[in-house]
């Protein structure tokens, strides 16, 4: 009854602390918000298809655990063959359960591609000549607890497990003690804790360092109750696989979060599928937790033949480095950032199996916005503070003692203080029934408010990254005619030379795709029965093509004496491909 009445008590401060801070992360704005649930993310593209049938379908790429539809969207002019066979990249976003800022992007990125073409002649060159692929929320499941009465920030799809061992499942998950609407943490004062307050600033927990004579004051825990009873909190709730540590490369058998086997969860199978039904998909980029673009992956030897791969080929890496270049600059900054990864991603699956060009990038990073923010709050360089410090002489005593183990974390919370003062919720008192003689306090982040922008630079986030998107997928392999030559050799033989130039930026095939022998080489197919061949052969396959101009070529000898031009076709996996004739005189030289 006494943890009843108190939330009856708390319920007059829960709609000002709920709306407020769905302000703060955006989710307020306008009757669907800047983000949809998953029908009306499956309404908007769908009324988008209906509305530009030529240029963009929408299918189900999958169904998940809780029968949700996993939308997939082909952005591209051409009939349904000539869309097969155009150089495609693909998008993934949400793969993780608490990116709601990447759905966001990718959908805004199909609609800025659709209302832009006719009217920009980059965008229109675009999609006349390339395929887009889009998923747009790959994990709808933990998406949706977003838009839950209670906010409960998860990575994870909400398959059940006994995270505990206990034989029960899901049975301890987080309440909503002080019935604000949000699952925070909470801090236990314990003289057998590990933490102790922050001494700069005591909203933050500081980790007691035993070997320099710290002792701990506090316990931290998710916010809920010991509903089993076994002196652990909130150890077994719902959920489930995170859905970007579940692909085949370096899975991490047996972790908690990586699914029961490599692509177990009918999200990543379906994706890994669609990969495989689509060999001309030569660019992915996949919004997530990790990261290879704020700072660009160092490549690396490739060991050998029975050794595989842990790094980029070297080959490789300076177009990886190209991309991050080009997303660094996109966010305006100058230097790399800290990269991010994880066992088991799409995104390294696609590189290091299936030896495509492949990047990840967080939709919002709060390292950028702290790089940008140091950079504006830096002196000129004639601006000195001579009475505050003068050559190292005099230097304050506190800032020698400065405590900087929680440096990085008092930088985060001093930037939301500036930008979003309601994604912290402060610390209240709380009685805990489970600890009836220790105080307690309920509070810390707000779920989702470290993953996703403060409202007021969701559109900023949208128009970088479209404005990156757009120019990455500018730099997919295109290969072109670059001229045929004929030599008349007597009594109708040919000596016959067909020229392949690479118009895109990549190459048709990355060093380390030739090595997984995952990607197809380009090949020249001659119009003419193989008996008429003297050198050479009617399929020939061609080296990987530099990008930027690199070219190929294919020589033979035919005898033709009944014909005057001989066709052929190029076709490339990641490429493209195209026709030709060979014109042939018959006039003796």
């Amino acid at each position: 009854m006494a943890l009843l009445a108190r939330k009856s008590r708390a319920r007059q401060r829960r709609l000002v602390i709920l709306v407020l801070f769905l302000v703060s992360l955006g989710a307020a704005r306008g009757d669907a918000g800047p983000y949809r649930d998953g029908r009306s993310l499956g309404r908007r593209l769908a009324g988008l298809a209906r509305r530009e049938p030529n240029l963009l379908r929408v299918d189900v790429l999958a169904r998940s655990l809780e029968e949700r539809k996993v939308w997939i969207a082909e952005i591209g002019r051409g009939c349904d063959e000539a869309r097969a066979t155009h150089p495609a990249m693909l998008v993934v976003a949400g793969i993780e359960g608490d990116d709601l800022i990447g759905s966001r992007v990718a959908t805004s990125w199909i609609e800025r591609l659709i209302e832009k073409y006719g009217q920009d002649e980059e965008v229109t060159g675009l999609l006349d000549t390339t395929t887009i692929y889009v998923v747009p929320r790959l994990n709808p499941d933990a998406a949706e607890t977003f838009f839950a009465p209670v906010k409960a920030e998860t990575r994870v799809n909400r398959r059940p497990f006994d995270d505990d061992h206990d034989g029960l499942i899901d049975e301890d998950g987080p309440e909503d003690l002080n019935g604000d609407g949000l699952i925070t943490s909470m801090r236990v004062r314990d003289a057998r804790g590990e933490y102790a307050l922050d001494p700069v600033d005591t909203r933050l927990l500081v980790e007691a360092d035993p070997a320099e004579g710290q002792a701990g004051t506090w316990r931290l825990l998710p916010e809920g109750i010991d509903n089993d009873g076994d002196g652990k909190w909130n150890e077994d709730g719902p959920g489930g696989v995170n859905l970007n540590r579940n692909f085949p490369h370096d899975y991490e058998s047996f972790a908690p979060d990586a699914g029961n086997h490599p692509v177990s969860e009918n999200e990543t199978r379906a994706l890994a599928d669609f990969v495989g039904d689509h060999p001309n998909v030569g660019i992915i980029l996949t919004y997530g937790a990790a990261d290879n673009l704020a700072k660009s992956p160092e490549g690396d030897e490739p060991p050998g033949r029975r050794k595989p791969l842990t790094a980029v080929d070297e080959e490789d890496e300076d177009y990886f480095r190209v991309a991050g270049e080009l997303y660094r600059q996109t966010f305006g900054l100058d230097e790399e950032l800290e990269s991010y990864a994880s066992p088991g991603t799409f995104s390294d699956w696609m590189y290091f199996h299936r030896g495509r060009f492949s990047v990840a990038a967080r939709p919002w990073n709060l390292d950028i916005e702290l790089e940008l923010a140091e950079d504006t709050e830096k002196p000129e360089p004639n601006e000195v503070c001579n009475d505050e410090k003068s050559s190292g002489e005099g230097e304050d005593d506190r800032d020698k003692d400065k405590d900087e183990r929680n440096e990085r974390q008092r930088e985060e919370l001093e930037w939301f203080d500036r930008h979003a003062p309601d994604a912290f919720v402060a610390w209240q008192p709380f009685d805990h029934p489970d600890f009836p003689d220790q105080e307690v306090e309920i509070g810390g982040y707000g779920p989702f408010a470290q993953t996703n922008p403060p409202a007021d630079q969701i559109h900023d986030v949208v128009a970088a990254q479209s404005k990156f998107l757009t120019a990455l997928a500018q730099n997919l392999p295109r290969v072109a005619p670059a001229g045929t030559e004929v030599k008349h050799l007597g009594d109708s033989v040919f000596e016959v030379t067909i020229r392949v130039e690479n118009k895109g930026f990549l190459p048709t095939v990355l060093s380390h795709g030739v090595r997984s022998r995952e990607v197809l080489a380009t090949r020249v197919t001659l119009g003419i029965h193989e008996d008429r061949i003297l050198a050479g052969r009617r399929v020939t396959y061609l080296p990987p093509i530099p990008g930027s101009g690199g070219t190929a070529e294919a020589r033979y000898i035919i005898h033709v004496p009944d014909a005057h031009r001989v066709e052929f076709a190029v076709v490339s996996a990641l490429a493209g491909q195209f026709e030709g004739t060979i014109e042939l005189s018959q006039e003796q030289p």
